[in-house]
């Protein structure tokens, strides 16, 4: 049976709101769900009205002059709102539009108090007036309340007008920190510069130390001097003392020793030799001697056992006969002593932190009065500051005036500093009956510490207010069967001996006990099948009666979560039925899970997604950037920056957002085309975010591999799709601000690494997502309810640990709670903060039991730590709750648990068995109308159609279920490698290819392989595709700026353009190849073409250039063996060279050409190849290069080059056209030949016949074409 409520604690009473005194300092407790909001609302009413003679405030008020805070927007716009509705219904009522609900009493007692007739009119008019002003009304956040009293006090607060409230101060205290490591670090060397570099090992680790201590209050003295002179003065602080310490400890030492001798010589009986042995002791002594003799460059090395026997107390227990008897030297308690010295000696690793963090303050504010900015700790900051000026009384009679009656809302997530200025301001203690200081609030919900609040504070304020407590004592949210249960769990620890539930009893005193509520109850019942759901289920996972480790705990706890979920949602007679309704089935969005970190809910959401259950997660850190879009993002814009950069390339396209599967990845991996070819589309990419910023290339993106569609077939695609699109938009302006690509992307990173729910990057919530199972935070539940909620980790928790850079300890400081800031903590201090941690996770543990309506599920089991072998349950709430501090093995936890429930019969426990639930698939209960079958397409078209090129006509077609890349897309090197007999379904790994694209990827240091480090740079370059498509890119922008770079470098002198050059190669990943390719590309450009005598510096200084010549021509059933009989025929005759594959071009025929030049009166096609021939110039002969032509089939390339420019001089120059006198031939530029024999060139005269033939190949196509289309 369950026990009665707990009777109400003495100096508290019941909360009547009809006859609540609204005058004077008063404390109301809100436990939840008892109807705060409304409470809050019905006494703006009295207020408006002016409502109840002795208990009610000395005059009727108006909105603007009833200050409301609390503690978020999203509470400020839910609190306006009601009130609001709230005055709106009262306006009907009392004008006799509309009658109370029935259940609404104080609205008709309300009523009823004014007299019909003038009486109620007149106070319908003053509700009225309130609903229409409540756009004025002052419901503030305290920051927005603050900004608002400095900013209309300005005078009194001393105040400047033109500064700019800055919300996120990230960035500039990032700024401060830097500017602290550059003053104050770079001067330093030597042993002090090693000094400090212990401490922070770079720049990076004092940004992040700095992040967390300027939130704490630092002593300034702590920054005295220079960083250099703190080391100094920290050293010989710790110096003296250790000299001083140190003195007579060798003689100390042996006076020790001798007598511990001749006490086991002497009276050895009376010893106990397990306890005090030579071998031991001798080793202790040694080591005590050591350092007495060099203390400043040794340690005192006492094991903790040496310290403890070698104590008072310790030498005690080793002694078997009567302690009158044990006459210790004094030497034993001064080591007691020593070693209590020795740990409060001055630290340096202390002193130099707290240096720092004076000083990083102090600059970010001066960097923010620079700025003219001010964030929200400087706005409460400076207004206490003002309060307790010179103005101070001044501003104080203002503000109380301005706002005679204030309501703080969540009053129990105050900190020290917010209370002090209410209580400078309304003087809770003075209780005065011209104003008003209602704190609201609930003690047993103070969870945001992490964010500064202070359940001190709230004492403070209980203190204050003694004799002035009323308590809202019934629960309108939850089931009567639920309260009980969730009584039952607190009402155990409060009747327990020891520190009551939220472990705040002393002795008689309880500043925080807990309460028991009532329960309104709720008209509809939650069933499972013909019986209520139990109330409270807690799911025992303790079948091997061994703890578990908190992986396992994670993971168990999901599968058997999701598992649960999925069976009540499945289970069609589990819904809610109310009298004379149908039943309701339960749906995903009635169920929450409550989850205590990131990782668990991670855990949750997996298990349900592998049940087909979608779910939505929902966080106080609610920031886009914490998503794996954010993520996957930043290794998408890395690619497209560096697209020649392999390894960028591989890591953006293996994301899951772009969705590629492991064949497709293995494939890319071992296919080098396909892998060029998907470089050369992030190069497009790289190109559309350089020419229209990065949102239009992400935009792109989405297009170019169909994202949205692949997305939209997987649960979670319209989340994934909405979060891209808002990255999209917050990189888009970020970058109006940020200078380059590479300055986006680690702007982008910095926000993965640190991300904030605040403003823009707050994350975007979909309507959808309201139909899902909701995994929530605690903290963000706070102040939510759900239908059925699940607490599957019910006894996780999180020690404060040694690994805490510091600890922030609860102290009083003058009568006042404050914070203390300890960095060089020791076991008592954090034993203490671990204290202060589990009463936070006690009430964290109350939120989380207190949010369901009908059903709480919640799982827990036996809990080890680390590799420790025993039950720790005893460190959480859970397991505080149900049996104190006492350490118990799993029996005597289940066994625990087994007693709660025979407290109350509304308690289920149910034992997990050992093995895993077998994931059943969701089926939605509705499922929607089948579709109707897809009607057949019967048009007809012709599926040869297609685009070809030099490379599709004599290379091997790309691999099936691969898409067709544009035009824009053709890799201008990929006919480097020479041509290979393979198979379309060939498996084997071309060795060669992987050789190629490892060799292309930059690294610093890397020779060609076989090249000589003293070779020309053209000799000793990387090669590779990869590589010659880099180099075809910088040619081709080179060629559209006339190839205008100087023969030499010149160092008296700026060269814009070959620093635009280094600039692309750094842009291209290839920064430390840069200087390499410029030498190169100046050799390039200034080498003398042969047989012209021009060099492409000479000719670009004229107009006659034409880069990257594109042509298209029409191509019928175009066979390649016809194409290459001509060539054979007319190029290099009768020289051997690979047969081109059985294949016929339907379509288009497409290319490129590098370049087209005129030059004394003739057209020139140039073609760019960086094909490695050999080590040195002597593999460049012209034999050489004529067997490179005919081995990759260049031929065949130079004719269709040459046909194009045929033809397009036909077109231009009409009748005056002579092939003879005009058309020069093609020139193949082997750029790694420069010092051979041939310089680099083959020269290719066209064969009018060539061309003839060519002609009549695509005439007769051409020909055959419009036959058929007539």
């Amino acid at each position: 049976m369950s026990t009665p409520a707990n009777p109400m604690k003495p100096g508290s009473q019941a909360l009547q709101p009809l006859h609540f005194p609204l005058w004077g300092s008063r404390l109301i407790e809100a436990s939840a769900g008892t109807g705060k909001t409304w409470t809050i609302a019905a006494l703006y009413l009295r207020l408006v009205l002016g409502h109840g003679a002795e208990n009610g405030f000395a005059r009727p008020l108006m909105p603007p002059d009833i200050l409301v805070m609390t503690f978020t927007r999203a509470a400020t716009r839910e609190l306006s709102d009601r009130i609001r509705a709230r005055l709106i219904e009262a306006v009907q009522c009392f004008r006799g539009e509309a009658e109370p609900a029935a259940h609404d009493r104080f609205l008709r007692d309300l009523r009823d108090a004014y007299a019909e007739g003038v009486q109620r009119d007149a106070a319908a008019w003053r509700l009225d007036m309130a609903a229409q002003c409540m756009d004025d009304a002052a419901i503030h956040t305290i920051d927005a309340w603050c900004q608002r009293m400095l900013r209309e006090h300005a005078f009194d607060s001393g105040n400047l007008f033109d500064e700019t409230l800055e919300a996120d101060e990230s960035q500039r205290q990032t700024e401060a920190a830097q500017d602290y490591w550059r003053q104050q670090c770079y001067p330093l060397s030597g042993e002090v510069l090693e000094a400090a570099l212990q401490v922070w090992p770079d720049v990076q680790a004092l940004v992040k130390d700095m992040q967390s201590l300027l939130r704490e209050s630092v002593p300034a003295a702590a920054g005295a001097g220079t960083l250099g002179e703190c080391i100094a003065r920290t050293q010989a602080e710790r110096a003296q003392q250790l000299q001083a310490l140190s003195a007579d400890w060798q003689a100390k030492a042996e006076r020790m020793q001798r007598w511990i001798d001749a006490e086991l010589d002497g009276r050895a009986a009376l010893w106990d030799k397990r306890k005090l042995q030579s071998r031991y002791y001798l080793g202790w002594f040694a080591h005590l001697t050591a350092w007495a003799q060099d203390p400043h460059n040794r340690q005192l090395e006492l094991s903790d056992s040496a310290r403890k026997r070698l104590s008072p107390e310790g030498m005690a227990e080793a002694f078997k006969g009567s302690t009158m008897d044990l006459l210790l030297p004094v030497e034993f308690a001064e080591l007691e002593q020593l070693l209590q010295a020795l740990a409060q000696l001055p630290s340096l690793h202390v002193a130099l932190r707290l240096h720092a963090a004076v000083h990083v303050s102090q600059r970010l504010l001066w960097l923010k009065r620079q700025a003219g900015t001010f964030g929200f700790a400087d706005m409460l900051q400076r207004l206490d500051a003002a309060l307790a000026g010179d103005n101070g009384p001044a501003l104080q009679a203002g503000i109380a005036a301005q706002y005679p009656v204030a309501l703080i809302d969540e009053f129990q997530d105050t900190s020290p500093l917010q209370y002090r200025l209410f209580d400078q301001i309304y003087r809770t203690a003075d209780n005065g009956a011209d104003s008003a200081l209602l704190l609201i609030g609930d003690p047993k919900q103070s969870i945001y510490g992490f964010r500064g609040a202070d359940i001190y504070s709230y004492l403070q304020a209980r203190q204050a207010t003694e004799g002035r407590h009323y308590v809202l004592d019934t629960n309108f949210r939850s089931t009567e069967a639920l309260v009980d249960a969730v009584n039952q769990w607190f009402v155990q620890a409060e009747e327990r001996e020891g520190e009551g539930a939220f472990m705040f009893r002393a002795g008689q005193s309880n500043p925080l006990p807990f309460e028991s509520v009532k329960a309104n109850g709720r008209k509809e019942r939650l069933m499972q099948g013909s019986q209520r759901m139990a109330a409270l289920t807690i799911a025992w996972d303790g079948s091997s009666d061994e703890p578990l480790s908190n992986d396992d705990i994670r993971r168990r706890g999901a599968e058997f979560c999701a598992s649960q979920i999925v069976q009540w949602l499945m289970d069609g007679a589990t819904g809610f039925a109310e009298t004379g309704q149908p039943l309701k089935r339960l749906r995903p969005a009635d169920v929450a899970v409550l989850v205590r970190t990131g990782k668990e809910a991670a855990a949750v959401r997996r298990a349900l997604a592998r049940r087909n259950v979608a779910s939505v997660y929902l966080s106080d850190q609610d920031s886009v950037f914490a998503s794996g879009e954010a993520q996957d993002l930043l290794l998408w814009l890395r690619a497209v920056a560096a697209p020649l950069d392999g390894i960028a390339v591989r890591a953006g396209l293996a994301t899951p957002m772009m969705g590629l599967s492991f064949d497709e990845l293995a494939w890319l991996a071992s296919d080098d085309e396909a892998f060029d070819a998907r470089s050369e589309l992030l190069k497009e990419q790289h190109s559309l975010w350089q020419r229209l910023g990065v949102l239009a290339m992400l935009r792109q993106t989405l297009y170019r591999f169909e994202l949205p569609a692949r997305w939209l077939q997987d649960m979670g695609g319209e989340r994934r799709l909405t979060n891209y699109l808002h990255l999209a938009e917050l990189l888009q302006g970020a970058s109006a601000q940020l200078e380059g690509e590479q300055a986006l992307i680690r702007w982008l990173a910095t926000q993965i690494e640190s991300p904030g729910a605040a403003g823009d990057a707050q994350i975007v919530r979909l309507e959808s997502d309201a139909d899902l199972v909701k995994v929530v935070t605690v903290h963000k539940s706070k102040g939510l309810e759900y239908p059925l909620v699940c607490l599957p980790f019910g006894g996780s928790f999180r020690p404060v640990d040694g690994k805490a850079a510091y600890l922030s300890l609860p102290v009083q400081i003058d009568g006042a709670p404050a914070r203390e800031l300890v960095l060089d903590y020791d076991d008592a201090q954090l034993a203490q903060a671990d204290k202060e941690r589990l009463r936070e996770d006690l009430r964290l543990l109350y939120v989380a039991l207190t949010r369901a309506r009908h059903a709480l599920w919640m799982g827990l089991a036996p809990m080890k730590r680390g590799s420790g072998k025993n039950c720790a349950n005893e460190q959480g709430a859970a397991g505080y709750l149900l049996a104190g501090d006492v350490s118990q093995a799993a029996a005597g936890w289940r066994a625990s648990i087994q007693a709660l429930s025979q407290r109350c019969t509304q308690i289920a426990v149910v034992d997990l068995p050992a093995e895993l639930p077998v994931p059943t698939r969701h089926v939605p209960a509705q499922a929607l109308p089948a579709l109707a079958a897809a009607p057949v397409y019967e048009a007809q078209f012709d599926r040869r159609w297609g685009i070809g090129s030099f490379s599709s006509l004599t290379r091997a077609m790309a691999a099936p279920g691969l898409p067709v890349l544009p035009v824009a897309a053709q890799s201008p090197a990929e006919d480097e490698r020479a041509l290979q007999a393979q198979e379309a379904g060939e498996a084997a790994l071309d060795l060669g290819a992987i050789n190629d694209v490892m060799t292309a990827l930059p690294t610093w240091g890397r020779l060609a392989a076989g090249a000589r480090s003293d070779a020309a740079v053209w000799h000793r370059f990387m090669r590779g595709p990869v590589v010659g498509n880099f180099l075809h890119d910088q040619l081709e922008w080179l060629a559209a700026e006339g190839f205008a770079l100087q023969p030499e470098d010149d160092p008296d002198s700026s060269e814009p353009l070959a620093a635009r050059l280094l600039r692309r190669c750094e842009r291209a990943g290839r920064k430390e190849q840069a200087a390499d390719v410029l030498q190169w590309l100046r050799a390039v450009v200034h080498q003398p073409l042969a047989p012209l005598g021009v060099s492409l510096a000479q000719l670009g200084q004229g107009d006659a250039l034409l880069p990257e010549m594109e042509f298209w021509l029409p191509a019928r059933r175009l066979s390649a063996p016809r194409i290459d009989a001509l060539c054979r025929q007319h190029i290099l005759p009768g020289q051997p060279r690979p047969v081109l594959p059985e294949r016929e071009l339907h379509g288009m025929l497409m290319g490129f050409a590098d370049l087209v030049f005129h030059h004394g009166g003739r057209y020139w096609v140039l073609d760019y190849k960086t094909n490695h021939l050999g080590q040195d110039g002597d593999a460049y002969a012209p034999q050489a290069l004529e067997q490179a032509m005919l081995a990759h089939r260049y031929d065949v390339q130079a004719a269709l080059y040459l046909l194009a420019l045929h033809r397009l001089l036909q077109s231009r120059l009409g009748a005056a056209y002579d092939p003879r006198e005009q058309l020069g031939g093609a020139l193949y530029f082997f750029l790694r030949g420069l010092d051979g024999e041939a310089a680099g060139m083959h020269v290719l005269k066209p064969p009018l016949a060539l061309l003839d033939g060519l002609e009549a190949l695509l005439g007769n196509c051409e020909k055959e074409s419009k036959e058929e289309q007539s």
